[in-house]
């Protein structure tokens, strides 16, 4: 993975960036002296084998697995189940992330024998979550089946409902990451043991985490993820409050939302933050990219590419004849991908927009891996900048606990 940021600054962020550098130093000594949970990932082999093995039994007889998580529960695995791309054999795996009647009922209409749920809180009680596992239970009843065959899962510790519920009706539970929201929990069992089923491998996933975590002992200004942060940090401060992820691949759909929870989920308290947006090349170069080249000057891009030359089909040879085609004869559509992204990074360029290039040989676990601990540790630092808690999600919370009034009031 490579990170350029030659065209990511200009003589106005310049000294915003140095500062930020400057003033990251003593959070990157920190971290030195004493790594963070998500930085020791990287080197954890212990529970690789217990997510084996739970994938393994959970999927035995099984044809669909349906995770039962929300946000942070649900979108690291969608990440590294996407990078597999289609498998002809395997369970197919659903994510049920959104809470919505309708698409919760057309999936339990399907064959309950064949059926699994696999289902991740690590508070043990998040409302939607338990709402869907619910409903699962109750459709596994009616159609004979037992939950202790069809339900496995991650939980928080202490005494919470789901593990109650996994004492209750006997299947098995594993144990979340106790120091490790669900937003930073990509790279345990939450994101890694899903993906299992998709073909990942978590030792491949963690060894590119290893490669991100190898500058750690470096100086602040050689270390990617604070030179990201260090970035935002810069064009927040010049008034771009608006940070664009723009992977070109289909494969990191949705890595772009997974990123834009973790910063916005991350960053957006007392009064700070930017707000993330999430998009795609090069589909959104017909829809987004008019307002990036000519409207307000309001936004830090970061493009995401790689190596697509010579993939894909081709055009008939016939296509010659036409002359509004004749450019496309001999390439495939790989070829016409990374001219298309070489076009829009070069554009913003053009146009004096700040952007960041990353770029992946290939996307792969070992890729993601890399790229993932790049993301979390780039919004840890930037929330050091800012002075606030990576980790807590107070008007959330506070969300939550309205909506459970509201179910009272309703109720009563």
């Amino acid at each position: 993975m490579q990170q350029d940021l030659t065209c990511a600054l200009c003589a106005t962020t310049q000294p915003l960036y140095e500062a930020a550098l400057a003033a990251l130093a003593p959070a990157h000594a920190r971290y030195q002296a004493s790594p963070l949970p998500h930085m020791a990932l990287a080197e954890k082999q212990a529970d690789v084998a217990d997510m084996h093995l739970m994938a393994q039994a959970l999927a035995q007889d099984g044809e669909r697995i349906i995770i039962l998580g929300t946000g942070g529960s649900s979108l690291g695995a969608q990440v590294l189940v996407q990078a597999q791309g289609a498998r002809p054999t395997g369970p197919e795996l659903i994510f049920a992330d959104n809470l919505d009647a309708d698409s919760f009922a057309q999936i339990l209409q399907g064959e309950m024998a064949t059926t699994r749920f696999f289902v991740v809180s690590k508070s043990g009680g998040t409302a939607e979550t338990m709402m869907q596992l619910g409903g699962a239970l109750l459709a596994l009843e009616a159609a004979g089946a037992k939950p202790s065959r069809h339900i496995a899962g991650i939980a928080g510790s202490g005494d919470t409902a789901l593990r109650r519920l996994a004492r209750a009706y006997d299947f098995s539970l594993l144990a979340h990451e106790s120091d490790i929201g669900g937003r930073f929990s990509v790279l345990t069992n939450v994101g890694l043991l899903p993906a299992i089923w998709a073909g990942c491998a978590p030792e491949a996933v963690r060894a590119g985490a290893r490669k991100t975590m190898a500058g750690l002992n470096g100086a602040p200004q050689d270390f990617a993820p604070l030179r990201g942060a260090a970035l935002h940090l810069a064009h927040m401060q010049a008034g771009r409050n608006i940070n664009v992820m723009l992977p070109y691949a289909d494969a990191l759909e949705r890595l772009a939302f997974w990123y834009r929870q973790l910063w916005a989920e991350s960053l957006g308290k007392n009064g700070h933050g930017s707000v993330p947006v999430n998009a795609l090349g090069p589909v959104d170069q017909h829809s987004q990219l008019q307002l990036y080249l000519d409207g307000p000057d309001d936004k830090f891009y970061t493009l995401v590419t790689h190596d697509t030359r010579g993939k894909g089909c081709r055009v008939p040879d016939g296509f010659s004849q036409d002359p509004d085609l004749a450019a496309l004869v001999g390439h495939t559509m790989g070829n016409l991908v990374d001219a298309e992204a070489r076009a829009t990074l070069q554009v913003l360029i053009d146009a004096k927009r700040p952007v960041r290039h990353i770029a992946l040989g290939t996307i792969d676990d070992e890729s993601l891996g890399e790229l993932l601990m790049q993301l979390q540790l780039e919004t840890i630092y930037t929330a050091d900048g800012l002075g606030i808690d990576a980790y807590s999600q107070p008007a959330v919370e506070a969300g939550k606990i309205r909506a459970k009034q509201y179910l009272q009031d309703m109720a009563g």
